[in-house]
């Protein structure tokens, strides 16, 4: 054979060699997830698993990986999740309930009627989440990140929401009843029929909020930004509105705080 044949054999032949060696079972391929090995403790992440339903109270779940898993009705009751991915998660109707979620990654999640009473959230980032309904009293969500998150009718009982970002948030019909929301970020949010009774949201920025019909009875918002903050029709009855920027502020039909009715 010439030394041209031959250099043409024996270059198919490490070809076909390379071939075998990317389609060998496991040659560079990614774990598959395993729902089981996961719940029974031996594996640590499970991204798009299925775990709908999934007792996982009291587990320590720090950094795990549950990206884009159904956890649809999961018991997280008392677990660990510091610093968990769990960003495009379903976790519709699930248990939170004093959970540490410090520094936990929720972004575009799912959180419909979940339940988070006394979570630790701080730092957490719910950023286009859908909290829908959600039950958050007394949360810690001391600077969390909210941007662009759907909390209607979300319940924020007694919730620590300082230095909290709910930028372009929609809170319509929410309760905020007595949060503490100093220095929070509430600028473009629409916050309709929202409560907020008793609610401390000194140096807050309101800034282009749309807070129509929303109760601030006895609430502080001293020295917050309420430019082009609308508030038509709103209950502002006792409130403080003391040191604020008010440029461009809408009151028209809200009671204010000296109980007369804004023209």
């Amino acid at each position: 054979m010439g030394k041209p044949c031959s250099r043409l054999v024996n270059g198919a032949v490490a070809v076909f060699a390379l071939a075998c060696a990317t389609l060998a079972p496991g040659a560079g391929a990614q774990p598959v997830p395993d729902a089981e090995a996961f719940l029974a403790g031996r594996a640590k992440d499970c991204p798009g698993c299925n775990l709908a339903g999934a007792n996982l109270k009291r587990r320590n779940l720090s950094g795990v990986n549950l990206a884009g898993a159904n956890l649809a009705g999961a018991s997280f009751h008392r677990a660990v999740l510091r610093g968990a991915n769990l960003s495009g998660a379903d976790l519709t109707g699930a248990n939170l309930n004093k959970t540490d979620l410090i520094l936990a990654d929720f972004s575009n999640a799912k959180l419909a009627n979940a339940m988070l009473f006394e979570a630790d959230a701080s730092r957490a980032n719910f950023s286009r989440a859908n909290l829908t309904e959600a039950l958050m009293g007394s949360i810690r969500l001391i600077s969390g990140k909210l941007d662009g998150a759907i909390l209607t009718e979300a319940d924020f009982e007694a919730a620590l929401l300082n230095e909290a970002s709910f930028a372009n948030a929609n809170l319509n019909g929410a309760n905020l009843h007595q949060a503490r929301m100093l220095r929070a970020n509430l600028h473009g949010v629409v916050a309709n029929s929202a409560e907020f009774t008793l609610a401390n949201l000194r140096d807050a920025d309101l800034s282009a909020a749309k807070l129509g019909e929303s109760v601030f009875y006895l609430a502080d918002l001293g020295g917050a930004d309420l430019s082009g903050a609308d508030f038509n029709h709103a209950v502002l009855r006792s409130a403080v509105l003391t040191n604020n920027k008010d440029a461009g502020a809408v009151f028209t039909g809200a009671m204010m705080p000296d109980n007369s009715i804004h023209p």
